[in-house]
């Protein structure tokens, strides 16, 4: 096992960047302690709504051009892809700001959200240009192989988000929204020192010609990415934003606590893993060699963690809630003992995800993605049935396309190593 740890690359980069994020969520996860005290569960709530929204609006920052930074051949190209990415984010950043300004009132009822939260929206543009700028940079970082910097930068995020909410505790809500906006951006300026310091830019191979020419060159993203994605981030906030509009902004508070907690090993490590696996499928792509190899290792990996997780999960939640956080929230322990099985196969899905994007199969994702919006619409019919039974349903639902996903997904790549043996 030493051994197949040492000789690997791609498990090497893939622990670094794990590390860093496990203890960038280690950090969160302490101050919740102390966080969920001091707030309330409809601030938390409110919150939910605000990060959700967060979610969605980044998709637009850049049109989905960032991802393509790490896939162009040579470095000029890259770096004007990333000027491009960059352009597009500050250009929504402004508008967005214009629109809360002129509709604020509006937009609060449209979409649920608190009025007595309402002047946190201003907040949105700002945060939403630092975390798409940030994660443009990144993309950078995986590109040149600097899965450390990377790591680092996930660290100082949640270091000075934490800081800031137990900091403003005493002003209540405002810490929660001040603090993300704070964390994301040190993120910004941690990214930037990070390129500054190991690789640093060239800006006379930046121009509005070659900016244009990987605009049209990658316009699939988007054409074909771009509205897809925004569907399944969509379909991702829909059954928080239903359980907001159809029972309550406390029992979202609950439930907020048990996405976090849960999110804390699988979703944020499947991120970390997916842009390591990122970037060696487009390193092997470019080269015309197998991937087949990596991913079999990566996948033994998240089905121990899965496995791990439900089984803690099923034996004390609801105590360990209760327990960490206060009787209260013991709630949060039976909710997450339903919905830990939507957490599992959503880490599988995120983590291969961008394998379809490597190999430029995005109209294939973008399939899956428009069907699993339409499928998690439908909960939208399930209004009058008890909280524990619509989690049920989107429970099934969840699992019922991470299944179709593998398909598609093994589809893909059996069609890529045939495509080499052909070579």
């Amino acid at each position: 096992m030493k051994l197949l740890f040492i000789k690997s690359n791609f498990l090497k980069n893939s622990l670094i960047l794990i590390g860093g994020t496990v203890l960038a969520q280690l950090i969160p996860l302490f101050l919740q302690l102390y966080l969920r005290r001091i707030y309330t569960p409809e601030d938390f709530g409110a919150f939910s709504i605000y990060f959700n929204l967060l979610s969605v609006f980044i998709i637009f920052c850049s049109l989905r051009y960032e991802a393509a930074v790490v896939l162009p051949k040579n470095d000029v190209e890259s770096i004007n892809v990333l000027s491009l990415s960059l352009l597009l984010t500050f250009s929504f950043g402004f508008f967005f700001l214009f629109f809360l300004i002129l509709y604020n009132y509006q937009f609060c009822k449209w979409v649920n959200f608190p009025l007595k939260y309402s002047n946190y929206l201003y907040l949105l543009p700002f945060s939403a240009v630092f975390f798409s700028s940030y994660q443009i940079i990144n993309y950078w970082l995986v590109r040149k192989k600097l899965f450390k910097s990377s790591a680092i930068n996930k660290v100082s995020r949640r270091f000075f988000e934490g800081l800031t909410q137990v900091g403003l505790g005493g002003i209540k809500s405002h810490g929660l929204f001040i603090g993300d906006f704070i964390g994301n951006f040190a993120n910004v300026l941690s990214g930037l020192f990070q390129i500054n310091r190991k690789s640093k830019i060239r800006m006379d191979q930046i121009s509005l010609r070659k900016m244009k020419f990987v605009a049209l060159k990658y316009k699939d993203f988007p054409l074909y990415n771009l509205g897809p994605t925004l569907l399944s981030s969509i379909a991702n906030i829909v059954p928080f934003l239903l359980i907001n509009k159809f029972y309550s902004t406390d029992e979202l508070g609950y439930i907020d606590l048990t996405k976090m907690v849960l999110s804390i090993p699988l979703a944020f490590i499947s991120v970390t893993i997916s842009q390591v696996l990122f970037q060696k499928v487009s390193e092997n792509r470019n080269n015309g060699k197998s991937i087949v190899r990596e991913i079999k290792k990566i996948g033994l990996i998240l089905l121990a963690i899965s496995i791990l997780e439900i089984i803690i999960i099923q034996l004390w939640a609801p105590f360990l809630f209760g327990f960490v956080f206060g009787e209260k929230y013991s709630l949060s322990g039976d909710f997450s003992k339903i919905l830990v099985f939507s957490f599992v196969f959503n880490f599988i899905t995120s983590s291969f995800s961008s394998i379809f994007i490597a190999l430029q199969k995005i109209k294939y994702y973008s399939i899956w993605q428009t069907t699993y919006f339409i499928v998690i619409s439908c909960l939208w019919f399930f209004k009058q049935v008890s909280i524990t039974h619509f989690l049920e349903v989107f429970v099934s639902f969840e699992v019922t396309m991470s299944v179709l996903f593998c398909l598609l997904l093994w589809g893909v790549i059996k069609q890529y190593e045939k495509s080499l043996k052909l070579i």
